[in-house]
């Protein structure tokens, strides 16, 4: 026996509330941040000359920033973890005013650099939008009834 919805059409779905997107993408900031501080930290490991870590850990981050690319359905959701990964690895890799710096111009260091760039570039350019809106045009304000 087939169910029948009447005359009219479903229901749209609700769109979620402001506040549990903006929670949602706190949380992935925090990811970002995360991971550029626990990466920075360990990035050097190696296994004779190869640098085993930082090759890990750029998988890590793009298996991450590509999580979060689909969780959200957007570009978005994969470009903040990302951004606040880059912020925190250029905070590390600068040197202070007395020598120091965390990320080293090492092997490990560039391939924990640059190896981490191209992850999050591809988990952008992998991650596809549910309603791309170069294509359809920004979103509409609901209409007042």
């Amino acid at each position: 026996m087939e169910q029948t919805t009447g005359p009219y059409p479903p229901p749209a779905p609700a769109p979620e509330p402001p506040f549990l997107i903006g929670v949602a993408y706190g949380v992935l900031a925090v990811l970002g941040v995360l991971l550029g501080v626990i990466g920075s930290f360990e990035f050097s490991w190696q296994a004779g000359s190869v640098p085993v870590a930082a090759i890990a850990l750029s998988v890590v981050n793009l298996a991450a920033f590509r999580a979060a690319g689909w969780a959200m359905e957007s570009r978005l959701g994969a470009v903040v973890p990302a951004v606040l990964w880059m912020i925190i690895l250029l905070v590390l890799a600068s040197r202070r005013p007395e020598g120091d710096l965390v990320v080293t111009g090492t092997t490990a260091g560039y391939v924990y650099m640059f190896g981490g760039a191209v992850a999050a570039l591809v988990a952008i350019v992998w991650t596809r939008s549910a309603r791309p809106w170069v294509l359809t045009g920004a979103p509409r304000p609901p209409e007042i009834r």
